[in-house]
């Protein structure tokens, strides 16, 4: 689902002095959070001070204390689920980001040489959260397609900076990289919904091995791992087939233990649509006639892709 873009725009001319869409009602209920007596004893017991916001353990319990703020029955009263929504993104966007640092980090030391047991291990247990806070970005894009993507990345960005010092440019590097890929997916779920198919967003299990959505067919759950271009597809299948009367964007993805095991391959997607088509919206503002056009390219691909499968 990931797809690395390019900007040559300084990170911090980039963000606006002000964030609409109601992320700075969100931003202030993080704030909030951040001085209720129950995180500062949280911190208390890690060890931490108030100070320490450039610290992983910060964010680790600023993430715990969010969510039981959030997740409180008084609030069902008082906090749209919206704004839920966007804070729980504000809070947990540090945490992301020390855990994409680390994540990168393992992935450099694979490129160079094996990884031992142990940070092998260590390179696993930090994929989840990763996964879970871009089913978040995936879900809240999915619900409010009518939003802004430069609203979302400046709120996150504006927000993560702090707990950064330097790093910027990493910084809206991996925010604007997870916000694209889940801005695809989510729309990509806005066109599946026009079509028969009977589909759901994978779990974080299912995620993690490649299911961003799961398709259920004849009894077999399917997973479909979304890319952002055909040239995802391109470099999984060796390259197009130049006698093909038309351009395939799918692939069957087979891990080389589980060739004979259907329920681990995945069809990766190229749905069909770019940056381009969705501008700054986190949805597709089409066209009625040209989004079911859209939604019926995606079922032929699958169709397609099933009978490769043969399921």
């Amino acid at each position: 689902m990931i797809h690395t873009y390019t900007d040559s725009t300084p990170p911090l001319a980039r963000i606006d002095s002000t964030v609409s869409d109601g992320w700075s009602e969100a931003k202030e209920v993080v704030r909030t959070i951040s001085n209720e007596p129950s995180f500062l004893n949280l911190l208390n017991i890690e060890g931490l001070h108030p100070s320490d916001k450039t610290v992983t353990g910060y964010a680790d319990v600023l993430s715990r204390a969010t969510e039981d703020y959030c997740s409180a029955d008084s609030r069902k009263d008082t906090i749209t689920q919206r704004q839920i929504d966007q804070t729980k993104l504000l809070a947990n966007v540090t945490f992301f980001l020390h855990n994409q640092k680390e994540v990168s980090y393992y992935e450099d030391k694979r490129r160079e040489r094996q990884l031992t047991d142990a940070e092998r291990e260590r390179y696993h247990g930090f994929k989840p959260y990763l996964v879970w806070y871009n089913q978040l970005l995936s879900d809240y894009a999915y619900n409010n397609p009518e939003a802004t993507l430069s609203d979302m990345n400046n709120a996150l960005i504006k927000q993560a900076l702090p707990s950064f010092p330097g790093e910027a440019d990493i910084i809206q590097h991996h925010i604007e990289q997870a916000t694209r890929g889940a801005r695809t997916e989510a729309a990509s779920r806005q066109l599946l919904d026009r079509t028969p198919l009977d589909y759901s967003p994978g779990t974080i299990d299912d995620d993690l091995h490649g299911g961003d959505l799961i398709v259920m067919r004849n009894g077999s759950r399917i997973k479909v791992d979304i890319k952002s271009s055909a040239s995802d597809i391109a470099n999984i299948r060796g390259g197009f087939d130049k006698n093909e009367t038309e351009l395939i964007n799918y692939a069957i993805f087979k891990s080389a233990r589980d060739h004979h095991d259907k329920t681990k391959h995945v069809i990766v997607l190229f749905p069909g649509f770019s940056d381009a088509d969705l501008g700054d919206s986190l949805g597709l503002h089409l066209p009625e006639a040209e989004m079911q056009k859209r939604a019926d390219f995606i079922t032929h691909e699958l169709q397609l892709a099933f009978r490769e499968l043969q399921v």
